[in-house]
């Protein structure tokens, strides 16, 4: 259908019945089809220049569905960003919405009579349930809409403004949901997707000006003329002069001084430079110098914001001298109460308030001192989850802990200067990390070494005797002369030939018939062949009685002596023994060999244990020492009458 163009007179196409507005590609009009003909809802704004992978009229295919891309509108967010979002229409007829903001794409579509909580319902963080799906807010707030191209399926006026809220889940699926101007909402679902994922290919190339990168690269301070370069000018809000240190706001490539900071920037690693780091190169583009509110004190830390197109934007923080690598991570995806993500599970270590004191180098987002969040900090070492929350976003992100040395060999041959690190930092892992799994593996396998020994082990009964020990006859009463007493009788035995092998432990056990008295036991193992000679002795007390009733005893019936393999041959065994008892005493005397011998097992488990047992220790006070620092309730601010929390919109 082809109409005229209210505004100026030139043809208007409209390709599909079920579009509403039609941007004239002469004047800009947004043309609309009613039932009365066709009016003009104003004048759009020129398009702002910004990179993107999709064009107007491009195809692509979603499954088994091929769909054209027809229209596009710009949208501005209230703190200042522009975010695109593209008109698909799919071959059934249907409408997707694809989302394109920071170089990540969401295709969605609308679910109708879907409900949801009101727009005043809902928070940053909240959890939401739409079509039986647990969606997690992350962002909300007002947006307008600055300009469009092409068909749009829905009536868009230039300027017009609308409330939102962005929800994920965490695991790639997105949702919208858009409370227009009057709060009543309309939902999308969908999931990120990506060029490849839907096969985008052709399109027209709007003669909409090159993005701000390619018009030179460098822009001009409103305040004193020097060059501002900006990195990523299709998404900087805001750039800090480096000459005249004064707040520049960068939107649409239209230039105005905010305000002259309060202190300059002097950061260790200078804008510009690029480092290699998990996510590929990326360049250093922004600074900050932020504090903490912890223990009613202000302590302050370093962010370089790191950026490359394919990438998005990545931050490096230095707090205390310990360094971390942040990536974002998705709303949703982190699990709450125990805070769970990609399976681990993180503790609380600090909550507080957020403050930006300096500024320096370009920002997506409208960056100025004194701006506050609420921060918090869970950790796993060598990770940590930070969430900081405003009145209208959530942002959680994911950081890894870096040594001094790895972030100075990102950098390469940009010098980095390191600071001495200072305490156990939140995230700093243990140094002889995994030694405990390394303890347990040694000692699972010592035990299995002991088992397997153990049920080896023969104990093979190579000889057994029963020996008897004499009671001393009493001295004559016809005697004059008396004897010193003596205290028990010698008696001396010896036993049959039997045979020991080699290489094999000896273990010979004593038992004693004895009863509240004792036995002293002399033995002497003799080679016959080579008359070889190993003797040991062993005393033997057992004793027992009751005592107020109660019963008890003392001592054993029973002693061992394992001696060591000895040479295999034939062996007698000369047995001594003397008693305090008046009645003979029996001894059983039983010769083993291959012994398990439990002690050794001990000894070995001990000495193993020992520097795992010290290492244990060391990596408790470490762990004690980290926790010290820990911070888990909010501080107030001396600075303020109660510690009023301010964020800005």
């Amino acid at each position: 259908m082809n109409v005229s163009c209210p505004t100026c007179g030139a043809e208007v196409e409209f390709r599909f019945d079920d579009s509403f507005v039609r941007v004239c590609g002469s004047c800009r009009a947004a043309v609309v089809r009613t039932d009365r003909g066709i009016e003009t809802l104003g004048r759009l704004a020129d398009l702002v220049p910004i990179e993107s992978p999709l064009r107007l009229f491009a195809e692509g295919r979603y499954g088994s569905t091929t769909f054209l891309l027809i229209g596009m509108a710009q949208l501005r967010h209230a703190a200042g960003g522009i975010w695109q979002e593209w008109y698909a229409k799919l071959d059934g007829g249907q409408w997707a919405w694809l989302s394109e903001a920071q170089g990540r794409l969401y295709l969605t579509f609308e679910a109708p009579n879907t409900p949801v909580p009101a727009y005043q319902q809902l928070r940053p963080g909240a959890q939401v349930v739409i079509q039986n799906r647990t969606f997690t807010v992350g962002e909300m707030g007002q947006a307008q809409y600055a300009s469009a191209l092409g068909e749009i399926p829905y009536r868009l006026e230039p300027n017009g403004t609308f409330w939102f809220a962005d929800l994920a889940d965490g695991q790639g699926g997105f949702a919208t949901i858009d409370y227009g101007n009057d709060g009543y909402p309309t939902v999308y679902i969908g999931h990120q997707v990506t060029p490849k994922d839907l096969g985008i290919y052709g399109g027209e190339v709007a003669n909409i000006g090159q993005p701000r990168a390619q018009q030179g690269g460098k822009l001009a301070c409103p305040n004193c003329g020097g060059s501002l370069e900006l990195h990523a000018p299709d998404q900087t809000l805001r750039v800090a002069c480096p000459y005249c240190n004064h707040l520049v706001s960068v939107q649409a490539g239209n230039l105005s001084v905010i305000a002259k900071l309060a202190r300059k920037a002097t950061p260790r690693i200078p804008l510009g430079s690029k480092g290699s780091f998990v996510d590929g190169e990326l360049t250093v583009i922004g600074y900050l110098e932020r504090a903490a509110l912890v223990d009613h004190q202000w302590w302050s830390f370093e962010e370089f914001l790191l950026y490359a197109p394919a990438v998005g934007f990545r931050w490096l923080v230095l707090s205390d001298g310990h360094w971390s690598y942040v990536q974002p991570v998705a709303p949703g995806a982190v699990e709450l109460a125990p805070v769970r993500y990609d399976g681990v599970t993180f503790e609380l270590f600090q909550r507080a308030d957020m403050r930006v004191d300096v500024v320096l180098g370009e920002f997506y987002w409208q960056v100025a001192a004194g701006e506050r969040v609420i921060g918090e900090d869970y950790i796993a070492p060598p990770a940590m989850l930070s969430c900081e929350t405003s009145k209208t976003e959530q942002a959680w992100s994911l950081s890894t802990y870096m040594k001094g040395k790895q972030v100075a060999a990102a950098f390469g041959k940009v010098e980095v200067p390191l600071p001495s690190r200072q305490g156990v930092g939140a995230n700093q892992p243990y140094p002889l990390h995994g030694i405990g799994k390394i303890s347990a593996i040694v000692t699972l396998a010592l035990f299995a070494v002991g088992i397997g020994r153990c049920s080896m082990a023969k104990a093979d009964l190579k000889h057994a005797y029963r020996a008897e020990i004499r009671p001393a006859e009493p001295p004559s009463a016809l005697e004059p002369t008396p004897l010193p007493a003596v205290e028990g009788a010698q008696n001396v035995s010896f036993t049959d030939p039997f045979h020991l092998d080699g290489g094999q432990n000896i273990e010979i056990a004593i038992e004693a018939g004895i009863n509240n008295n004792w036995a002293y036991v002399a033995i002497d193992l003799v080679n016959e062949k080579t008359g070889g000679l190993v003797s040991f002795d062993k005393n033997i007390e057992y004793y027992s009685g009751y005592d107020g009733g109660e019963s008890w005893t003392e001592g054993s019936h029973r002693a061992s002596q394992v001696l060591a393999p000895m040479e295999a041959g034939e062996y007698v065994m000369r047995v001594e023994g003397t008693t305090g008892s008046l009645a003979p005493v029996y001894l059983n005397v039983a010769v083993r060999q291959d012994v398990f011998r439990l002690r050794y097992f001990w000894v070995a488990l001990i000495l193993v244990g020992l520097p795992f047992a010290v290492i244990a220790i060391h990596a408790f006070h470490f762990k004690k020492k980290r926790w010290e620092n820990s911070s888990p309730m909010r501080s107030t601010d001396p600075a303020s009458d109660e510690g009023e929390h301010h964020d800005d919109d």
